[in-house]
């Protein structure tokens, strides 16, 4: 269980660095008013840090744009550091923030890499490649409805939730807290799993399948997975053999 705690406390503070502070290059926005533009591109991994709706679509082109109050995207900080677009809030404004109504919407071809610190949601449409990381610290929300890939690694720290449909061949799921990964219709070909505290996992795993399960959370992979388990606790696991 150590490890999870490594990999998913590592994986939250990077993002907490970036999001807020002076990390990366800050775009600025053009337009005025409850509508703004962001000129940026060749980014492949999206950070964001509050409580703003981001809306991600896979094209051919780059596209950037926020919605919302202006007062409220007055305070709006949208970044580019390397592969990642940083969205999150002004240096000065104290804390994430709620976003109060901001949406962001963003088009890119490829996204390999999302991270959600606070309470935010991102949902994003299409995901296809060889790797997808996803990053959640807190009680944000990621939904993905349709990942095709051949891996993905998922890391939960909190009461967050992803969701997720598509086909992949392997899933590595790291769950600390009471956080869940959603995915009763997500196909798997064999998964690593790993849940310490009352999280929930649900995939469908038609291959092997290695689950530890410390505490009262529950992990269900599904009539044909072929489960090596082992538990500490309340929780349970439910596998086909």
């Amino acid at each position: 269980m150590h490890r999870i705690a490594i990999a998913l406390m590592g994986a939250a503070s990077l993002t907490a660095c970036s999001v807020g502070s002076d990390e990366g290059s800050t775009v600025p926005a053009s337009g005025s008013g409850p509508t703004r533009a962001y000129a940026v591109e060749g980014f492949d991994r999206i950070a964001v840090a509050g409580g703003d709706d981001v809306d991600v679509r896979a094209g051919t082109a780059f596209s950037v744009r926020a919605e919302g109050p202006a007062d409220e995207l007055d305070k709006l900080r949208i970044a580019h550091d390397g592969r990642d677009l940083v969205i999150g809030r002004q240096k000065r404004v104290l804390g994430f923030g709620s976003g109060k109504g901001v949406k962001v919407f963003v088009t890119l071809p490829r996204l390999s890499e999302a991270n959600i610190v606070g309470s935010g949601t991102m949902t994003v449409d299409r995901i296809e490649g060889t790797t997808f990381e996803a990053n959640i610290a807190g009680s944000g929300d990621l939904n993905i409805a349709a990942l095709t890939t051949d891996a993905a690694e998922v890391n939960i720290a909190g009461a967050g939730t992803l969701r997720a449909g598509g086909t992949i061949k392997r899933l590595e799921a790291n769950v600390m807290g009471s956080g869940s990964l959603d995915a009763a219709g997500l196909r798997v070909g064999e998964a690593d799993v790993t849940v310490a505290g009352s999280g929930n996992v649900r995939a469908a795993v038609s291959g092997r399948a290695k689950v530890e399960l410390m505490g009262s959370g529950n992990v269900d992979l599904g009539a044909a997975a072929q489960c090596d388990v082992s538990k500490k606790g309340s929780g349970s696991v439910r596998c086909g053999r």
